[in-house]
């Protein structure tokens, strides 16, 4: 039976600087998503090489932030989480230094890398926690969604007020400082004492390398799950990338216009995370995904159709509520089902990322060829066949 209950009080407080990490790797993404366009514009990019670009730095990634966080059984998720939270802060300083597009480059792709060791290990560490009570792993990453509104506000504000969006990633370096230190002083492990029954740590010597994490999945019939949920975040990765592109160069609107749209998405996303978490928990975790797949598809195709700024912009706000309960609600039904919680986190957000790897230059591609619109109806389509997928499959 799914559990659906608030967090107790142990678990709240371990998973408190945890909470930190997701506000401000939700503010890095908020803000990426309305300085896309200026990141553009600065170094001469088309959309397929931007979308190049992501392809490569999520590939990066996704690489290391599984092999971190599948290590992170031995060092402990709260030492990874500080060593990564440290390194990624000074990268992103170094990436709003950047000058030309090489060092943009360069600088991009190693904070990606270092975002997705981040990224891993509060997700282990939330799942892990949280795994057997969907709706409260739901409610839990509405925190990220907070970021991501506080992030894409506060560079669109800075943009109209005639500021370089240069700034937004050393400040955001800024709050990660404090964060990282949290992590330190809490000293406590956030993972549980054990696997998903409860038992006894695993010997250090039992640790399970990254290369054995596909056998692990196969055994625990989680592969489909993990294509599926790779297929999920190109449509999740496609709202947040593009949405807010489409409307500043094909609709004209202005980069505070474009933070609010994308802003409305996430208030949506918040809401849904939030207050909708506990009875998408009482639905489970596959109708969940089915109502946010459909939404995210209707929510795509009429921003992709609409011929107003106010329609698209609804458009957009659907799509990142639909799409804002792929990660939590998937991630929850594997880490629940996994023998090895932590090795199967680290090889879903690896895969997470590589949906990102896949979306991003075949979308780009699109918009250079047909343009952005019909880039959007294919992401589209992929939400509807995560819709299809998981409503046909009741083992999933």
């Amino acid at each position: 039976m799914t559990v659906t209950g608030a967090p107790r009080a142990d678990e709240r407080r371990a998973l408190l600087p945890v909470g930190g990490a997701f506000v401000v790797f939700g503010m890095f993404w908020g803000s990426w998503a309305v300085a896309t366009t200026d990141v553009r514009a600065a170094y001469h990019l088309s959309d397929a090489q931007l979308g190049l670009l992501l392809a490569v730095a999520v590939t990066c990634s996704g690489v290391v932030g599984a092999w971190v966080g599948n290590r992170a059984e031995r060092w402990g998720t709260a030492r990874t989480l500080v060593r990564s939270l440290l390194v990624w802060a000074a990268l992103l300083v170094l990436t709003g230094l950047a000058d030309t597009a090489v060092e943009f480059s360069v600088c991009f792709v190693a904070t990606m890398a270092a975002g997705g060791c981040v990224d891993m290990t509060m997700n282990a560490a939330s799942a892990t926690r949280l795994g057997q009570r969907p709706g409260a792993l739901v409610r839990f990453h509405g925190i990220f969604n907070i970021g991501a509104l506080v992030g894409a506000m506060a560079l669109g504000t800075l943009l109209h007020l005639g500021a370089s969006w240069r700034w937004a990633w050393p400040a955001i370096a800024v709050v990660a400082l404090p964060v990282a230190a949290w992590a330190h002083l809490r000293a406590a492990d956030p993972l549980p004492a054990g696997g998903p029954d409860g038992s006894a740590h695993r010997r250090v010597d039992e640790h399970v390398p990254f290369t054995r994490s596909m056998a692990i999945l196969r055994r625990d019939g989680l592969l489909v799950l993990l294509v599926l949920f790779a297929v999920a975040e190109v449509v999740e990765g496609g709202v947040d990338t593009w949405g807010v592109l489409y409307l500043r160069t094909h609709l004209g609107v202005t980069a505070l216009v474009g933070a609010s749209a994308y802003a409305l998405g996430q208030v949506m996303a918040i809401g849904t995370r939030l207050l909708a978490g506990p009875r998408l928990g009482r639905m489970g975790s596959r109708l969940g995904v089915v109502t946010g797949a459909v939404v995210a598809c209707a929510g795509l195709c009429l921003e992709a159709l609409a011929g107003s700024a106010a329609l698209a912009g609804l458009g957009l706000a659907l799509a990142a509520g639909g799409a804002s309960i792929f990660w939590p609600l998937l991630m929850a039904r594997a880490s629940t089902v996994a023998s090895r919680p932590t090795a199967t986190v680290s090889a879903f957000t690896a895969a997470g990322y590589l949906g990102w790897v896949a979306g991003a230059p075949l979308i780009g591609l699109m918009a250079d060829t047909w343009g952005l619109g019909v880039g959007l109806v294919v992401t589209a389509a992929l939400a509807g066949v995560v819709a299809v997928v998981m409503a046909c499959s009741p083992g999933l």
